[in-house]
């Protein structure tokens, strides 16, 4: 004959085949019943697992993928846009009345600048988001998310999502499949 458990909540005696203590309706340890809810915690976490790395991937993807095209045409337009603010004649009394010596080309280095430093940070967040749907590489995945944030000084709104979104990603270590590294 099996001998006899107890509930580990109130402590009663539990008789074999038993789901649930009678008295506090504690389920039982190792029983079916357990065995099942177990089972659906586990459904519930990969469940919430799986919304975790979506989220991560569509604010990857709503920052990463517009940058890298904005960014492109900037680059491509670039001397036409800076020949466009050059013409204006209240660009032209901005730079007198502010005491500025900008010329053409400034307006022009300025804007390729602006837009390999735009192109590079949606490069990082595509990167990013690349890891995080393959979930590989959690740290490198961290640290693009963080370079593309900083490479993003332009936007004070873009950097704190970005630095938002990366300390996400710091948090989701359990998404990845990385083999965690072993304790010396």
């Amino acid at each position: 004959m099996e001998e006899g458990k107890f509930c580990t909540a109130c402590g009663r005696s539990i008789e074999p085949g038993m789901q649930f203590c009678p008295q506090c309706g504690m389920v039982v340890s190792g029983s079916a019943a357990d065995e099942k809810i177990k089972e659906e915690q586990k459904e519930i976490g990969e469940i919430v697992s799986f919304a975790r790395r979506n989220w991560l991937i569509f604010f990857l993807a709503i920052y990463a993928i517009p940058i890298i095209i904005a960014s492109i045409i900037v680059l491509v337009n670039a001397s036409s846009t800076a020949s466009t603010i050059w013409a204006s004649d209240e660009f032209k009394e901005w730079i007198r009345s502010h005491g500025y010596n900008y010329t053409l080309q400034d307006i022009q280095n300025f804007i390729t600048y602006a837009g390999g430093m735009a192109l590079g940070s949606g490069i990082c967040a595509l990167i990013s988001l690349i890891l995080v749907y393959i979930r590989r590489y959690w740290i490198i995945a961290v640290i693009a998310c963080f370079a593309a944030a900083v490479l993003c000084f332009w936007s004070i709104f873009g950097m704190i999502i970005g630095f938002i979104v990366a300390w996400m990603i710091f948090g989701a270590r359990d998404l990845f499949l990385d083999p965690p590294k072993a304790e010396a």
